[in-house]
């Protein structure tokens, strides 16, 4: 297990509810992988997190997986993480590899006659474009709009979470990708590839179930919808300890700036967020920015910075709040459009 800066429960330590939980995980998604166990130290958060996985990538209702995972590894892509790009291209390559090819044309050369997969590739690709005409017109329907902007937004929130507490790829030897990537597919994830999924099963390792009206976009999927409401209620809870109101309001804000995804202009746009922070919120706040806005440019610094105020388990539950945050309004972006 290749995680960093936090402690994690590993497999062999997990007592009661994450035990039942990590053989929840390694029965329906293969492995017990380095984005669940990086938040094992909050039961609630690995839990949720846990729930949206499942009923949005791997519960099949109206999208196939294979076109799910192509989902995650283009928004991967778009977030840059070569951990996630490497893990969900093995599961493209295990549920229909011709997807594999598909994708890697279309980051370059856009098909004059698109079949919907094609078009659906293209949107994510594109993901973060708000102007390109497919994002204003998507290539899916209200019933299958969970299943697709699900897949978006929590890679959104993953690939985050990933490139500050994971190393760049699960596979050890990136010499042998191809070879481990077919021994991946065929072997360690073939079993749970094949295993039938219920809908709304990892509901079950929730303490209450969440439905309100956010991510409004999942309300046709109500097990989606629900998973995603109450990851964001536990990681939520208690933000108020970490923050002043004035600045939580303030990031909330600055969360719905999707330009400041194109973070071209470098330091004058985090430099001009902060002017607005009071000097006791300058550190978090500006770790938040990043997580949102500039996540690959976070760096030891940062967090060692973090730790001189906060525990382990406040710097997983600053993490994922900024990055779920970010990852809502993108999501919230992609429904307009829709």
């Amino acid at each position: 297990m290749q995680i960093k800066h936090i402690k994690y429960i590993c497999k062999r330590k997990a007592k009661g509810k994450l035990k039942i939980l990590y053989r929840h995980i390694e029965s329906n998604f293969g492995k017990l992988a380095e984005p669940f166990v990086l938040h094992s130290i909050k039961l609630n958060y690995i839990s949720a997190v846990w729930a949206v996985l499942y009923e949005t990538l791997l519960v099949e209702q109206k999208i196939k997986r294979s076109i799910k995972e192509s989902i995650a590894t283009c928004i991967s892509e778009v977030n840059k993480c070569p951990y996630c790009i490497d893990a969900h291209t093995v599961m493209v390559f295990g549920t229909d590899k011709s997807l594999e090819n598909n994708i890697q044309h279309l980051k370059t050369n856009p098909t004059e006659s698109p079949t919907k997969e094609d078009e659906i590739i293209y949107w994510a690709l594109h993901n973060l474009d708000f102007q390109n005409k497919l994002l204003k017109s998507p290539p899916f329907n209200k019933q299958e709009a969970p299943e697709i902007i699900g897949t978006a937004v929590l890679f959104h929130y993953i690939n985050r979470m990933v490139q500050v507490f994971a190393q760049d790829s699960p596979f050890p030897i990136s010499f042998w990708k191809k070879q481990i990537k077919y021994f991946a597919a065929n072997f360690i994830f073939n079993k749970a590839l094949k295993k039938p999924k219920t809908k709304g099963e990892s509901l079950g390792f929730l303490n209450t179930t969440s439905l309100n009206n956010d991510f409004i976009w999942a309300k046709e999927t109500p097990e989606i919808q629900s998973a995603f409401c109450h990851l964001k209620k536990e990681i939520s809870q208690d933000i108020n300890t970490l923050l002043s109101s004035e600045s939580i309001d303030y990031i909330k804000n600055t969360a719905k700036n999707l330009d400041l995804l194109n973070n071209s202009f470098g330091h004058k746009n985090k430099n001009a967020f902060l002017e607005n922070i009071k000097q006791k919120d300058k550190i978090v706040s500006e770790y938040c920015f990043l997580m949102m806005f500039e996540h690959h440019k976070i760096q030891d610094t940062h967090i060692k910075a973090l730790k001189e105020f906060l525990s382990q388990e406040q710097i997983l539950q600053l993490s994922a709040w900024s990055s779920l945050l970010i990852a809502e309004n993108i999501g919230e972006a992609l429904c307009v459009k829709s």
